[in-house]
């Protein structure tokens, strides 16, 4: 069980855009950062937490995958009237004498026969009756969210949201050297996540490209390191790196023989031959090799986040190079191919 001071319940509304990755993602970064928590209620884009002091700074500042979070409040069956029955029965003490505002919102097409906007009248008529609070819809100093989904009816108080504008003004085709099939910023900042790295430690990507993950972990204060056999990428990635005014050591070097002795996490996205090159060389022998290296750098306890094709299977190649697997994502990215993105600890 949490407790102490600043323990509370969160929700975290997260962003539908993965299954999984977002879940593994926000708690990837409370354990980095160090918060406390259990794990109360999963449900479609929707986790509850009881988490310690800081969770919403350790999400807010560096998750890419969650989109607004904050105390929760109350959850109810998907009905106007159960919603406004647990409204009633809810500490609304917080907003006495402050304004407030509040929002409903569906995950995808769940119990579309509740009318979200009534929900919402409802819970501001309750709200303001109990309280004698004011209603500002412009901006209040509360905002009251209400979640459908999956399970049920969700209501939360909103303590704060990703800057997830950060990450489309980081695309990769805004930057000073371009290479097709670069990863999006929000995967790229999520793999690093996934790596547990803490700022002031050493991030490793050792298949760098032009950068992408490099600029990721600098953004969140790691001693970033990169490394690819392209020379090309190498200088690409310093004028990508210093296009937003970052730092990071980037040498032209094999990710099968590292030119380094430690690093605290390595997140990569290794090439598979399909808008990247591979040198000429079979991507498995690859991936086998630098698991091979990537578990001689790592501390015991560091994390490695990669990907591969599906039908590499790079699971089996981690645990034959002496990892332990602790998750395993799929990312469907064309007909042709489907990514498994793992998480593997150096035990």
């Amino acid at each position: 069980m949490v407790s102490g001071k600043g323990a509370q319940r969160i929700l975290l509304l997260l962003s539908g855009e993965h299954p999984t990755i977002p879940c593994s993602e926000a708690l990837a970064v409370l354990r980095t950062e160090g918060v406390e928590f259990e794990t109360v209620a999963r449900s479609n884009q929707v986790l509850i937490l009881d988490s310690g002091k800081g969770a919403g700074d350790a999400i807010g500042g560096r998750a890419a995958f969650t989109m607004e979070g904050g105390r929760f409040l109350f959850s109810a069956k998907p009905s106007v009237e159960d919603v406004e029955l647990r409204c009633s029965m809810a500490d609304w003490s917080f907003l006495e004498g402050r304004s407030f505002g509040v929002k409903v919102t569906r995950v995808r097409d769940y119990f579309m026969g509740v009318d979200t906007q009534k929900v919402q009248g409802e819970m501001g008529y309750s709200i303001k009756k109990q309280t004698g609070s004011s209603v500002n819809l412009r901006a209040p100093d509360f905002w009251i969210r209400g979640v459908l989904t999956d399970g049920g009816f969700f209501a939360f108080s909103l303590d704060f949201t990703t800057d997830r504008k950060a990450f489309s003004a980081r695309r990769p085709r805004s930057r000073p050297y371009f290479h097709p099939g670069v990863l999006d910023p929000k995967i790229a900042r999520a793999f690093v996540n996934l790596a547990q790295v803490k700022r002031g430690e050493v991030f490793l990507d050792p298949f760098c490209g032009t950068g992408g993950f490099l600029i990721e972990g600098a953004l969140l204060g790691c001693q970033v390191c990169g490394i690819d056999l392209d020379m090309r990428m190498i200088k690409g990635g310093r004028q990508n790196l210093a296009h937003y005014g970052l730092e990071a050591d980037l040498i032209h070097g094999d990710a099968r023989d590292l030119p380094l002795e430690r690093a605290d996490g390595i997140a990569t996205d290794p090439p598979y031959g399909r808008g990247s090159s591979t040198m000429g060389e079979n991507t498995k022998g690859i991936l086998s090799e630098f698991f091979r290296e990537g578990h001689r750098a790592l501390d015991k306890g560091g994390y490695l986040c990669t990907a591969a094709p599906l039908e590499i299977n790079p699971a089996v190649l981690a645990k034959e190079a002496g990892f332990t697997v602790r998750e395993e994502h799929r990312m469907r990215v064309h007909k042709s191919l489907t990514r498994s993105i793992i998480v593997a600890e150096r035990t």
